[in-house]
């Protein structure tokens, strides 16, 4: 799947996007400089942000959105130099809590009658997210495809199993996450590490620290299922 080159969609910040206006320029003079300028700017181009939804006034989402460029050099051919997507948590009253991981690889090249950039999605064949060192693999429900993107939904499906997730989410005071992820059988598995990623006007901690009290939120109304199933079987 292939799109006009564009590495800033809409739900990334504005301001970012202004600040990598002035690294990525609009046509190049072969792969390389294109390579060249991507791995410059990565500290521009790589970020990680929060954000949440209200229903009711109540929140219902928990979401980190990020992206990572990549600084390897020279680029494998059938590797990406950007991989973008987002860790979301989502509630339901009555239903578990779930778990959609969001990623997009992205291949970025150049047409050489044009020497514009053009991207194109890569499709993993496979990815996992494993939350504070626990896998969520023995929760997934389904590995699709969403907005372009490849998307692993999890949740679990016992009370047993709910209490697991809600324990493994607050192992820890500030979230970490692992998203684990292979493009091609050739190459090597690779990892990004959330509490590694770089940010732009907040610290890393500080916005794991903002998902963590949001989901903390989550827990609270999934507490309060439980128990109000646990009451109905009296």
């Amino acid at each position: 799947m292939k799109n006009q080159f564009s590495l800033f969609p809409g739900a990334t910040l504005a301001a970012l996007a202004l600040a990598a206006s002035t690294v990525c320029a609009q046509t190049y003079d072969n792969q390389k400089a294109l390579d060249d300028e991507i791995r410059a700017g990565a500290a521009e181009l790589s970020f990680m942000d929060f954000d949440s939804e209200l229903t009711a006034g109540k929140t219902t989402r928990c979401q980190i959105k990020y992206r990572v460029a990549a600084k390897e050099n020279p680029y494998l051919a059938n590797d990406a130099q950007l991989v973008q997507g987002s860790i979301t948590s989502d509630y339901y009253e009555g239903k578990p809590i779930n778990f959609i991981l969001n990623l997009q690889p992205l291949r970025l090249d150049v047409n050489r009658s044009t020497r514009q950039a053009s991207s194109t999605t890569l499709t993993p064949t496979r990815a996992a997210l494993v939350i504070n060192g626990q896998n969520m693999s023995k929760y997934q429900l389904e590995a699709t495809t969403c907005d372009g993107s490849y998307c692993v939904i999890y949740a679990p499906t016992k009370a047993e199993e709910i209490l697991d997730m809600m324990k493994a989410v607050q192992l820890k005071p500030d979230f970490d996450a692992d998203i684990v992820y292979s493009l091609e059988k050739v190459l090597p598995e690779k990892a990004i590490q959330i509490s590694s990623l770089t940010t732009h006007g907040k610290t890393n901690s500080a916005i794991r620290t903002q998902f963590t009290s949001c989901m903390s939120e989550l827990i609270k109304k999934q507490v309060l299922d439980l128990q109000k199933l646990d009451s109905s079987k009296k």
